[in-house]
């Protein structure tokens, strides 16, 4: 296998020749420079701010600030925790209000009660307020009559109860 000449430019006479220069020659003082195709092929070296904006290649990212941030906004927190505490607070005074109304009705059925109580007349029957058995007279005996109730509650797993009487 034989190895491939080398290039010399002198067998090229194109190559030696520099390029004819063409178009407007811009100093490189009016801004940042930028490589431009031309319309009928090649390059050419234009100032930035010839090429249309659309045309420009992209302002490279910025790069990104790493350091590590809070897993949640402190003001964020600082909201739902007002909410929260809002919540219970109203939850709270609830409870309160429920007690007190519950407080008012008790109090109100005691007084029902009491005021029953006194108005209500007095046995007038002998022996009714001894407690026990109560003689009963029919002619001329005496009968005494005792009743008696029972109940049975049998309680079984998951609730389930049984009343007997």
């Amino acid at each position: 296998m034989t190895m491939p000449t080398p290039y010399r430019p002198t067998e090229y006479p194109m190559a030696a020749q520099p390029a004819p220069v063409e178009g407007q020659i811009v100093p490189a003082a009016d801004g940042p420079m930028v490589w431009a195709a031309q319309p009928g092929g090649g390059w050419v070296v234009t100032p930035r701010s010839a090429i249309p904006a659309h045309l420009l290649p992209p302002e490279p990212t910025p790069a990104r600030d790493l350091t590590p941030q809070p897993l949640i906004d402190p003001r964020a927190q600082v909201l739902a925790a007002g909410g929260v505490g809002v919540g219970v607070a109203g939850w709270g005074l609830g409870q309160v209000l429920t007690a007190m109304a519950g407080m008012g009705a008790a109090a109100v059925g005691a007084l029902a009660l009491l005021i029953l109580a006194v108005r209500m007349p007095a046995p007038r029957r002998p022996g009714a307020n001894a407690g026990g058995q109560q003689p009963q007279q029919r002619g001329g005996d005496t009968y005494y009559v005792t009743n008696s109730t029972t109940v049975t509650n049998n309680v079984r797993p998951f609730g389930r109860n049984t009343t007997n009487l």
